[in-house]
């Protein structure tokens, strides 16, 4: 089994953000089912908050069940950008 570690973000915002995604995935919200929260999710966001490009994260979330626009989405583009404009 691979080693387990914590998402944890450095700007208090992107944690708190990333942590009531965390509790609010366990319903259902229209016809969409939530982004399943695991650590393999959590690793593929990572690395794509690390070294991907906002329309690759864009995608990933649709095709994981976050729509591009819904309250979830936009909250972690947003979050993206804001890593983005740290890590260069």
């Amino acid at each position: 089994m691979g080693a387990s570690f914590p998402m944890t973000f450095d700007n208090e915002d992107a944690q708190s953000a990333f942590d009531q995604g965390k509790r609010g995935n366990k319903e259902k919200k229209g016809k969409y089912k939530p982004l399943r929260r695991n650590k393999r999710t959590e690793a593929e966001i990572k690395k794509l908050f690390d070294f991907g490009t906002e329309i690759e994260l864009v995608r990933y979330l649709a095709e994981h069940g976050l729509p591009d626009g819904s309250e979830e989405s936009v909250q972690l583009v947003e979050l993206f950008r804001e890593h983005a404009r740290r890590r260069r």
